[in-house]
């Protein structure tokens, strides 16, 4: 009887052990972003309809620039002069695991605006520091933070500027947006509802329906390691205080990010904004490249109904 209930207990000690280890290594896949602008490359070969030599030469040469976040992390990106009398200005912000070079997608729905440009890395990221993602809690902060650099030090006004965020950088973007201080408009493509979805959609799939036995454990970890609180990594909680315009897509046939997800946050929109759940048969963030010309007549559109005159292209000084 004796050696039975000491099996049991070391048992139950390797069985705790085995939890506690696995936990941690899951939670390593969702902290590791493996960022590197070798994956953009690899991205813009396989799936983009120009090279990245073709697409950086739409923009002028870009300056360097660099900031310190709220919690003294450096965020470092690139600022694009478009024009020396440009009236507004697009922030870019990229998707997991990329860096800034995979917004350049993006530009050609824009250009007509004559807008300059600031496309940078994550937290954790390409060349900006951090060691760990925070789902979009500390990128929003950083978004913000770069919005506030470039007011302060390019002259823009709050209502001169609008965000561009894809995937990750779309989760980042609407809990921004969130914030008083709004931005003239928000575009976003194939967000997240919860950093709790986007992980375990994704790792039910990969794993399959037993990961949801180890989930709690593995958001501890990282709620632990990333000094966070996961939960407060909400897209559709945030998305109820959004305030100013919002021009969201999602391909329906997203293989990576459910697009239901982009349906559950479409119920907070506000009167100002529009959700396009696109059927063009498009993977995840291909719609600009894909369908661009209807990505942009959409936008345009969408620019002019709602009156962001800065963004029309006509009232640009000579």
């Amino acid at each position: 009887m004796l050696i039975f209930k000491r099996l049991l207990i070391i048992l139950l000690i390797l069985t705790v052990s085995s939890y506690i280890g696995l936990s941690y290594f899951l939670s390593n896949r969702v902290l590791n972003t493996n960022s590197s602008f070798q994956k953009t490359l690899d991205d813009i070969k396989n799936y983009w309809d120009k090279s990245y030599e073709e697409m950086i030469t739409l923009l002028p040469p870009p300056t360097d620039f660099s900031l310190q976040s709220e919690d003294n992390i450096t965020i470092k990106g690139k600022y694009f002069a478009v024009s020396d009398s440009a009236t507004c200005l697009f922030i870019f912000a990229h998707g997991w695991a990329r860096s800034w070079q995979n917004m350049l997608k993006y530009y050609p729905i824009v250009d007509e605006c004559g807008c300059d440009v600031i496309m940078y890395d994550h937290r954790a990221h390409g060349e900006s520091g951090g060691e760990y993602p925070t789902g979009g809690i500390m990128e929003s902060k950083d978004l913000l933070s770069v919005t506030a650099w470039a007011s302060q030090n390019k002259q823009f006004t709050w209502n001169q500027i609008a965000w561009v965020g894809s995937s990750w950088g779309a989760g980042a973007a609407i809990i921004a947006g969130a914030d008083d201080r709004n931005p003239a408009f928000i575009f976003i493509d194939s967000p997240y509802q919860d950093w709790y979805t986007a992980i375990f959609e994704r790792a039910i799939e990969d794993y399959g329906t037993w990961i949801n036995g180890i989930a709690p454990a593995v958001m501890l970890w990282v709620n632990t390691r990333a000094d966070v609180n996961y939960k407060e990594a909400s897209p559709m909680e945030a998305m109820k205080r959004v305030t100013e315009p919002v021009f969201m897509i999602h391909s329906k046939s997203d293989p990576e990010t459910n697009s239901q997800q982009s349906v559950n946050i479409s119920q907070n929109l506000n009167s100002l904004s529009e959700f396009h759940h696109t059927e063009w048969g498009n993977i995840h963030v291909m719609d600009v490249i894909s369908n661009k010309k209807e990505v942009k007549e959409m936008l345009k559109n969408f620019i002019q109904k709602n009156n962001i005159s800065a963004f029309t292209g006509d009232d640009k000084a000579e």
